[in-house]
């Protein structure tokens, strides 16, 4: 994967519904990786984040297995700041030998792609790493 490849998928407003994490989680598999996600689907979506963050972990199945080396277009499932259960999704790629994370939030007001060791300064802490089966 080249870092030109991603251009189209950055700087994408945020909308809690029409452009959350899950949405551009799924927007990224279908047109980068052809993969048909179903991804905490369901409108309108939770507004608690714990809510959200139980309707992600219903569908983390889906996702496939868990990883320990991740590969570019794996799930990236993170934790926000205070919770203890994952209610955030992001896409791994491997660019210029560093570990990134394309994912957006209200937080960040438009997806952006994050150095993997960036993302506890926006309260994240990785869960796990999930490939498709």
């Amino acid at each position: 994967m080249r870092a030109q490849d991603l251009d189209r998928f950055c700087g994408l407003p945020y909308c809690a519904r029409s452009m959350d994490c899950a949405d551009l989680f799924v927007l990224v598999q279908r047109e980068l990786f052809g993969r048909a996600a179903e991804l905490a689907g369901t409108r309108p979506r939770p507004r608690r984040q714990a809510d959200q963050a139980a309707q992600l972990v219903a569908h983390t199945a889906a996702l496939g297995r868990r990883v320990d080396a991740p590969q570019d277009g794996d799930a990236v499932l993170m934790l926000d700041s205070g919770q203890s259960t994952p209610g955030h999704i992001g896409t791994y790629f491997f660019l210029a030998y560093e570990p990134w994370v394309l994912h957006t939030s209200h937080v960040i007001g438009a997806s952006r792609m994050h150095r993997l060791h960036e993302l506890p300064a926006y309260g994240l802490r990785v869960e796990g790493f999930y490939r498709w089966n």
